[in-house]
């Protein structure tokens, strides 16, 4: 039956995946009704619990799709082909087409434009003709060839726009030589943050829809973007505002865009040639100028090229310009190059002292864009000291690019050079021992960060003991989110490199340890990424286990409860293949969470109560807290308080064990106030959410001061104080929505519609409850539903 089927090769998108997919189904003559009657049977023969619903295996088929459920693309494919050998290369496919979407959303958003106006030459006419041309075109494209000078242009025309309120700037890798161009949906993730749009809210909108916001937010604002290094006019028209001013640099020349201001940015004139190599050579111009002439003519009058020399000539000013040029000339010749680019690049190379030149080789196997010089130690596998050295010496020539923060980035053609002598020069193993210390650099400082960032999370301490500590300290919880958020995408990637270069333990540590700062910061994409990345790499059923509970973890917080569920379930198989008991009992209250949503109260409590004597016997108290919290709210939705309050109460108790203020114990009170609530004891709910809310601040527990928040904007409700309950509900819902937590931010719409309508304000409460019911019914929270539906009934009727 298999002759002849469509296959998954060669497709680059999830896009591409999905219609291939559609393609087998066509050709293999089978429904819909049959492929997922096939999928069942094959999961039930294979002892697999998780069954799709039809309407699952319908979506998955549905054109369009730009999720989509590994297992179930290789079941269908299965199910089609009955071959499990051809039914593996779909599997292959989708991780293929993964990697290649988490690279291109690995993406650094700046919002400054980098400008050096000291170091920038000439070129005057050009830079005020592209200022008139940004407030008359808004858009300014410069394109022209590789080191012609188009970046630093384009900062240089940046960094005199007037009255500016925003900058933003993004390398959008069109011609880098190792990774993927990068993708505008990131990148406008990105700038909708910088703008403080919430996780949420971008990562619910398509490409369209975030082009659309982007656009509304800077409408009244005075911006300037900068889009470096584009790849093709589908890459930049999705970021253009219509009121921004938009420069674009790119190798190519775009058709798109009509109306823009265009720049085909050409080489120096001979006089600004001139120029930058008198700053080099100062007064030895006038007592050899011909051979300035000569060696700007060589080098094409390429300002990359002549900028490198000029930096060769400052670090030996014993030789005269004559000796420059014939040693640029006997280079040139051996090359046998048309241009001297690369003779002007190697040149300066080969004028570094030996430890500088090793350093540049080495700088060029980093897997991100930008780094810092503890990075760069790492990778020379050196002290901090000696490094900085190094680099000053590498800047002073000109082969790497220092921003002012003490970042520092390589073009993209001395990278080339860089890599191409790395391979000349450097064995093997002394490439794969750099990268191995620039990989232990990143996961000890990771380690250190993430518990200065959540110093109360247990897995993160225990993670950090194993590995050890960083050199680097972090002197409080912003401290660490600082490092996290600076360098999240050079985590990311080297993390997929990682993944795909012979270190699969480092993928999956990664996703272990940046588990709870992603899904805190709603950095959803990068998130989901790297725990799939962590599930392909996994090399034991406990690192499967682990990896999948972490995706479940954030579909739980995206209100993806389908996937979640799956993903929950995974966890709990594997961690019982693997007789991981403190994992199987976190599999099975998680697998409990979906009941409790779909209203399943007694598989809920049951799974609970199993999780809850095996986290007994393994004496973990973190697991032991959230099992009887897992078993105490089911009794709260059916009727029980006073089963709930008893349940609330020992986990409290359990907290207290763990430590002094611990975000368990600010969850507890919150339950038992809750409790306390349900039984008409108002006075004691309100002690009990101000305990909550007090210490979720003091440990700068968002979550739990929203949670709080909201939770005494019903107690002052219930006093009749309805415009504090109204504020109340308003600052939790701000915090809630800046979390990025959907499931909860459809509770607090819901409350907060209560105070609205109590205060009369009928129309706004409407408002709030037809967008908790249209969040409930995508996320099937059958309870928030129903408070919404009943809530909007009851406005009608008023109204």
């Amino acid at each position: 039956m298999e002759a002849g089927a469509p296959s998954p090769g060669g497709v680059r998108t999830l896009g591409e995946l999905g219609a291939r997919l559609r393609e087998l189904q066509v050709w293999s003559g089978l429904s819909y009704r049959e492929v997922h009657r096939r999928v069942v049977r094959s999961r039930q023969e294979r002892g697999i619990a998780e069954l799709p619903a039809f309407n699952t295996t319908y979506r998955c088929l549905s054109p369009g799709r730009t999720r989509l459920d590994v297992e179930l693309v290789v079941d269908i494919a299965r199910a089609v082909l009955g071959n499990e050998s051809r039914a593996a290369e779909w599997r292959q496919a989708h991780q293929v087409v993964s990697g290649l979407a988490a690279d291109a959303s690995v993406v650094h958003v700046a919002d400054r434009v980098e400008s050096d106006e000291f170091s920038f030459i000439g070129r005057s006419s050009t830079v005020a003709a592209a200022l008139a041309a940004l407030e008359t075109h808004h858009l300014v494209l410069i394109d022209g060839m590789p080191g012609v000078g188009k970046t630093s242009l384009a900062g240089r025309v940046a960094s005199q726009v007037p009255d500016v309120e925003l900058q933003f700037s993004v390398n959008l890798r069109g011609y880098d030589p190792a990774r993927p161009p990068a993708d505008p949906g990131a990148v406008l993730d990105g700038f909708l943050r910088r703008l403080g749009v919430p996780g949420s809210r971008i990562h619910g909108l398509d490409l369209s829809a975030r082009s659309g916001l982007f656009n509304e937010l800077v409408a009244a604002r005075r911006i300037v973007v900068l889009l470096d290094n584009a790849a093709s006019d589908d890459q930049v028209q999705p970021l253009l505002a219509d009121s921004a001013l938009t420069l674009v640099t790119s190798r190519r020349r775009f058709t798109a865009s009509p109306n823009a201001y265009r720049i085909n940015l050409e080489v120096f004139e001979p006089s600004e040639s001139a120029v930058l190599i008198r700053r080099a050579a100062g007064a030895a111009v006038d007592h050899e100028p011909e051979a300035a002439v000569q060696i700007a003519e060589l080098v094409g009058h390429l300002p990359l090229a002549l900028a490198a020399l000029a930096g060769r000539i400052k670090a030996q000013p014993e030789w005269t310009l004559g000796d420059h040029l014939e040693r640029l000339q006997e280079h040139t010749a051996r090359l046998r190059l048309d241009d001297g680019v690369a003779a002007s690049l190697s040149l300066s190379y080969q004028a570094l002292p030996i430890e500088s030149r090793r350093l540049l080789r080495l700088l060029a196997l980093h897997p991100g864009r930008d780094f810092d010089v503890y990075a760069a130690a790492a990778l020379a596998r050196t002290d901090r000291e000696s490094a900085q050295e190094q680099l000053a010496n590498l800047v002073q020539m000109n082969l790497l690019e220092e921003h002012g923060s003490g970042r520092y980035e390589l073009h993209d053609l001395v990278r080339l050079l860089a890599s191409d002598q790395s391979r000349d020069e450097d064995p093997a193993s002394v490439r794969r021992a750099a990268l191995d210390g620039l990989f232990d650099y990143y996961r000890k400082t990771l380690a250190t960060a993430a518990t200065a960032y959540a110093p109360h999370d247990q897995a993160r301490i225990e993670l950090t003991q194993q590995i050890g500590q960083s050199e680097r300290q972090f002197a409080d919880r912003d401290d660490g989110r600082g490092w996290l958020d600076l360098e999240r995408p050079n985590l990311i990637a080297t993390a997929l490199y990682a993944a795909d270069h012979g270190r699969p333990e480092y993928a999956t540590a990664l996703s272990a340890m940046l588990m709870y700062y992603l899904g805190t910061a709603s950095l959803f994409t990068g998130a989901e990424v790297l725990h799939l990345t962590a599930i392909r790499c996994a090399r034991s059923n406990y690192e499967r286990g682990r990896s999948y509970n972490n995706l479940g973890a954030l579909y739980w917080r995206l209100g993806r409860y389908a996937d979640g569920r799956a993903a929950y379930q995974h966890a709990l198989d594997y961690a019982r293949l693997a007789g991981n008991r403190v994992g199987e009992a976190s599999g099975l209250s998680n697998v409990a969470l979906g009941h409790y949503r779909l209203g399943d109260y007694d598989a809920a409590i049951a799974c609970q109560r199993e999780a809850l004597l095996l986290f007994d016997a393994e004496g973990n108290l973190n697991g032991m807290t959230a099992a009887l919290a897992g078993q105490g709210w089911p009794e709260l939705r059916r009727g029980r308080p006073e089963v709930a309050l008893k349940l609330f109460e020992e986990g409290l108790a359990i907290s207290r064990k763990l430590g002094q203020e611990t975000f368990e114990e600010a969850f507890a009170l919150n339950n038992v106030a809750a409790a306390h609530e349900a039984l008409g004891r108002l006075d004691e709910a309100w002690q009990g959410y101000e305990q909550s809310l007090q210490l979720a601040r003091r440990l700068s527990f968002v979550n739990g001061e929203s949670d709080s928040m909201n939770c005494l904007g019903r107690l002052h409700l219930a006093a009749g104080r309805v415009n504090e309950a109204i504020e109340y509900h308003q600052q939790a819902l701000d915090l809630a929505v800046r979390l990025g937590s959907r499931p909860f931010t459809i509770e607090v719409r819901n409350d907060y519609g209560h105070a609205l309508s109590a205060a009369g304000r009928v129309a706004e409460a409407m408002v709030q409850h037809r967008i908790a019911l249209e969040d409930a019914e995508r996320i099937e929270d059958r309870y928030e539903q129903d408070r919404a539906s009943a809530a909007l009934s009851a406005s009608h009727e008023l109204t």
